[in-house]
């Protein structure tokens, strides 16, 4: 296993990169095997240390036309990774197969979440505090079929997140406006929506931004981040009602000696097959595993980027972490010393792997 820089540029709306030419290009920039770097960490929390051992490979995927990659999805069936380049208003799609990769511009502002549906071609996608459906073949903005707005009155927030629960409803997070570096505080929600109306119901309010979502294997546990909160909480999920209750606090990153050295944000989650949560942690540069029964932190692993995005399961058997990152606003001494920043990391050889994202559930959402 090595470490892949795989280069595609912007030449139109669309770009897709053939099988040939993906397999020319590994060739040119193929290099020795490299390790994302766990060297016997040491974790203090209330005085007590942990010692974690832990060894991955990654391969990267760089995309020099993204800019900020996030919202990282896997369509299981079709065997299809989508992601967003939220500042660059793009939709992304590789098929895991063929290694096609698809493109497209959308152009109707910030864009952040993107999401397969059960039985359809389309795609859902949350733009600014808008959520759409997402048809391919169609030149935008005829591309878009308008579903719902959250935060109405509100046209500075942006919905941040947005995930599929096992019976298919959306679950979409907002955050407000953002004021030089800062998010204006308590100005956001968590709302879910379904068929056949998809209206927003208020979840939990107020949110200052919403950067992780996912749910327990059994369904009965719902995972959150607040990115402001600095903390991971779960809520008591009823699968059958679409609610949630019960707040309480699984993890307090500020408690963690390493955390208040490096000041990171916890920016989105994931679950795996062992019912432990991932973390990515943007402005740390690495990836937490947490326990949450034991509510403890027994993994990190290091990337060579700073911004981490989002993260999500992928390959045939659910073994591959893909791990998104950014160069938003970023220097350009920054990105000098980080230059693969806004590329797409695939951790290897974890000892573990995941569960199948969830689509939407749209019936005739082709019809639509």
């Amino acid at each position: 296993m090595g470490i892949y820089a795989l280069n595609y540029f912007n030449t139109g709306e669309e770009r897709i990169m053939s099988l040939c030419e993906v397999v020319l290009v590994c060739a040119l920039f193929y290099t020795s095997e490299i390790f994302a770097q766990k060297e016997n960490t040491t974790i203090h929390q209330n005085q007590k240390q942990q010692t974690i051992k832990l060894h991955s490979q990654f391969e990267t995927l760089e995309f020099t036309s993204v800019t900020d990659a996030k919202s990282a999805v896997w369509d299981h069936d079709a065997q299809i990774l989508y992601w967003v380049d939220a500042l660059n208003q793009t939709v992304h799609a590789l098929n895991y197969t063929s290694k096609q990769h698809w493109h497209k511009h959308i152009g109707m502002g910030e864009l952040n979440v993107v999401l397969p549906i059960a039985g359809s071609k389309r795609l859902l996608l949350g733009i600014q505090s808008f959520v759409y459906l997402f048809d391919w073949d169609e030149p935008c903005p005829f591309c878009l079929k308008y579903i719902a707005a959250l935060d109405k009155g509100s046209p500075g927030n942006i919905l941040n997140e947005g995930k599929a629960d096992s019976k298919g409803r959306f679950w979409g997070g907002t955050r407000g406006p953002i004021y030089g570096s800062s998010i204006l505080q308590d100005q956001g929600a968590l709302y879910s929506l379904e068929q056949p109306k998809f209206e927003p119901t208020v979840q939990l309010k107020p949110v200052s931004a919403t950067n992780g979502i996912t749910w327990s294997l059994n369904n009965s546990i719902l995972y959150f981040i607040d990115s402001e909160t600095k903390k991971i909480d779960a809520f008591d999920f009823d699968i059958a009602k679409g609610r949630i209750s019960k707040r309480r606090t699984i993890l307090n990153l500020a408690e963690y000696s390493f955390m208040r050295a490096s000041r990171p944000v916890a920016h989105a989650v994931t679950i795996d097959r062992n019912g432990y949560l991932w973390v990515a942690l943007m402005h740390s540069g690495a990836v937490i595993r947490v326990n949450p029964e034991t509510k403890t932190i027994v993994g990190k692993y290091k990337l060579p980027v700073s911004r981490i995005t989002s993260l999500s399961w992928a390959g045939p058997h659910l073994e591959e972490l893909v791990v998104t990152t950014s160069r938003r606003n970023m220097e350009k001494e920054e990105i000098e010393k980080e230059p693969l920043s806004g590329a797409l990391y695939i951790l290897h050889k974890l000892g573990t792997g995941g569960v199948p994202d969830q689509k939407l559930s749209f019936n005739d959402a082709d019809n639509f």
